[in-house]
């Protein structure tokens, strides 16, 4: 039990770094200008997206997740998904700030959609969700076990954005654009090496083999645990 909580907060903290972006400083910025109950309404929007996301990719991702267990080969198209996301990350510099007049406003509920909407319409923060939650659901089918591991996770993805909010000042201080963008190289290259190991996987698995049985002691063991 100890370990599956402690999987789940590793994957909500790496969360709160894959994810590090335009949005990071736009929350920040929307703390600084507009106050701490505007950055909270935009985050929840935010959440609430990946909530949705979640749901649909997971009662999307069971029939598959079966079908991935009995086509272990499969691993290869996911870890090769991954590595893509981690070469991007890696060689991305997207524009960091963002006008927030046009996403926050002192309604609320308009500034929790726009946030709703932006995560939304992310398409590659849709398919990072469908890759982690058939990734969970394989490693945690049971519809109770999924739940409470994204609900950790999700809480302390939450928890995080909330320091943020109410540090804002001291994140605006330290959180340069060319930290930011050597955050990402990390965060790239550490989804390079997980995506490889995944194909591994796959490869191990239609052999025979489980790739925890080889390398014990990677990352990979952790969450797939």
């Amino acid at each position: 039990m100890i370990e599956f909580v402690l999987s789940a907060f590793a994957l909500g903290f790496m969360l709160s770094l894959v994810l590090i972006g335009p949005a990071f400083f736009l929350l920040i910025e929307t703390s600084l200008t507009k106050g701490w109950k505007a950055a909270i309404a935009l985050d929840a929007g935010v959440i609430a997206s990946d909530i949705v996301c979640i749901a649909v990719a997971y009662y999307g991702a069971k029939d598959l997740a079966t079908y991935i267990e009995t086509h272990p080969s499969l691993f290869k198209i996911g870890g090769f998904i991954i590595m893509i996301y981690g070469a991007f990350m890696f060689k991305s510099k997207p524009a960091l700030h963002i006008n927030n007049a046009a996403v926050v406003s002192h309604n609320y509920f308009k500034t929790f959609f726009n946030g709703f909407l932006m995560n939304m319409l992310n398409i590659g923060i849709v398919v990072f969700w469908f890759v982690i939650v058939g990734w969970v659901t394989i490693t945690y089918p049971e519809d109770y076990e999924f739940l409470l591991f994204m609900g950790i996770a999700l809480a302390t993805f939450f928890s995080i954005d909330l320091s943020k909010i109410f540090l804002a000042k001291k994140f605006q201080e330290r959180m340069s654009d060319k930290l930011v963008y050597k955050i990402r190289k990390y965060i790239g290259i550490a989804l390079l090496i997980f995506g490889f190991i995944i194909i591994l996987k796959g490869f191990f698995s239609f052999d025979g083999l489980e790739i925890e049985e080889v390398l014990p002691s990677t990352p990979f063991n952790l969450i797939s645990k």
